[in-house]
């Protein structure tokens, strides 16, 4: 386990196993104190969504409609080039990602 700079313990996603991180967060999901998203910050995500689709990624995610997030992490964006055109193009990953709040 890792830690950010302010001693916050987060999960060193190159050594956890995938199945049991998304089994860990459903199951703290309820204690989890995510601000509401707003409308803005959800229309962001879905530009965002619409350009990735629109340049080479059909079958991006959807953003979460609680939270506005992508769950890009199944997806191997970087390791194609489809998907690394498709990042510099709408403008990299966007904030909305699986560890960020607002869209980008």
């Amino acid at each position: 386990m890792k830690q950010t700079d302010s001693g916050i313990p987060v999960v060193d996603s190159g050594k956890a196993d995938p199945a049991k991180v998304k089994e860990a967060e459903a199951a703290c999901d309820s204690r989890r104190s995510v601000p509401p998203v707003t409308p803005e910050q959800l229309a962001e995500a879905g530009k965002y969504t619409a350009c990735m689709r629109a340049n080479g990624v059909p079958d991006f995610p959807d953003p979460d409609p609680k939270t506005a997030r992508h769950d890009m992490e199944r997806l191997g964006l970087k390791e194609s080039a489809d998907g690394k055109a498709a990042l510099t193009k709408c403008g990299g990953k966007p904030s909305s990602s699986t560890t960020g709040q607002s869209a980008g």
